[in-house]
């Protein structure tokens, strides 16, 4: 049997002897007695394992592939269980990249979206950055980055819920412990003054010193009032009705 000890300042560790006859502790910090007593009934649990030569039980193996590294380190430092063995460090590139491959079930207009916010963190916290590295505090010189670039309240809005999104996926995943960018964010502001007409003697000064592509591009904005990126870019040929002069569009953000 094990027991549970209080310390001042609301420490709490557990006693129990080991199967050598050795009486052994682990030191939980400040914790409550409840969360306490979880922790001392899977002990009990290894103990009894190791006394009769069975396995670990399928619940409790389960609960231990569940606990964060520094408990599980205290368990094995006592000899109840094996060292964890350090997990594989995802890079931030690598795992970007996989999640929007992963993503098949978006369009290919939402990858373009995604693209400018992971060029964004790459270009902040580098490809090589360790996920488990990126702190909260990180994730706030994040959102500075983005107001300092300099992007509209509403761009930075959008871009830190997107990074939000990304990180609570690789917290799922178990890749990182907590997502940093869960309590991170920016306010939308719709600024009106930013708004005004364009006349068609402005557009056309821009088509002079676009290349076709772009002048492709800006005329179906500002002529056609296609949305961009992502009505621009989901056209197709096989969308154009050459006998009636008519292109259908396709709209991924209200469809």
């Amino acid at each position: 049997m094990a027991s549970i000890s209080k310390d001042p300042g609301g420490k709490r560790r557990i006693l129990f002897i080991a199967p050598d006859g050795k009486r052994k502790t682990i030191r939980l910090g400040k914790l409550s007695q409840r969360a306490a007593e979880a922790i001392k009934f899977r002990v009990e649990q290894l103990v009894a394992a190791q006394l009769t030569g069975h396995a670990i039980d399928a619940d409790t193996s389960r609960w231990l592939a569940e606990r964060p590294d520094p408990l599980v380190d205290k368990l094995a430092r006592v000899g109840l269980i094996p060292e964890r063995k350090p997990k594989a460090v995802v890079t931030l590139g690598t795992f970007l990249a996989d999640y929007v491959k992963s993503r098949i079930d978006v369009s290919q207009a939402t990858k373009e979206v995604w693209s400018q916010v992971t060029r964004n963190l790459i270009d902040h916290f580098g490809a090589d950055r360790g996920l488990p590295s990126i702190t909260e505090g990180g994730a706030e010189d994040f959102k500075l980055f983005l107001i300092k670039e300099p992007l509209a309240s509403t761009t930075v809005h959008k871009r830190l819920g997107f990074a939000r999104q990304f990180f609570r996926m690789a917290r799922k995943h178990k890749l990182i412990e907590t997502n940093p960018f869960d309590d991170v964010s920016s306010k939308a502001v719709n600024q009106q003054d930013r708004q005004r007409f364009v006349t068609p003697e402005e557009i056309e000064k821009v088509l002079v010193v676009c290349n076709p592509t772009w002048q492709m591009i800006v005329a179906l904005c500002r002529y056609g009032g296609l949305r961009c990126p992502s009505e621009v870019l989901s056209l197709r040929w096989d969308g154009v009705d050459w006998a009636t002069d008519r292109v259908v569009v396709h709209s991924p953000k209200t469809a």
